[in-house]
């Protein structure tokens, strides 16, 4: 479950970072928006360049808000399937993840 919400929260970061790149905007806006002054004819660049642009700005929108909730509702999987493991077992896990102990079984 951890690896999971690691991967799909990375995964949301990549995809935000991309979105806000290709609105010129943030550390990969330099990465984003380079190509569109690299060829002469800038207007008729620039036109294209803006099409796929809002193509892509929308595609990675999209994902991006996928991943979210994809992400949200892991979160709140996880939380539930810690509340109920701690009723199960009869043990405060929250205790354990913040103090790093857990009291001993019983055998």
């Amino acid at each position: 479950m951890v690896i999971a919400l690691l991967v799909c929260l990375a995964a949301t970061v990549a995809t935000g970072l991309s979105a806000y790149g290709v609105q010129g905007k943030g550390p990969l806006a330099v990465l984003m928006v380079t190509d569109a002054n690299a060829n002469g004819n800038e207007a008729g660049y620039r036109a294209l360049a803006k099409k796929r642009g809002e193509e892509t700005e929308s595609t990675v929108r999209e994902l991006h808000d996928l991943l979210a909730n994809v992400t949200v509702a892991l979160v709140v999987a996880h939380i539930i399937g810690v509340a109920v493991a701690s009723v199960v077992h009869k043990e405060n896990l929250v205790l354990a993840m913040i103090t790093g102990r857990k009291r001993r079984a019983h055998d």
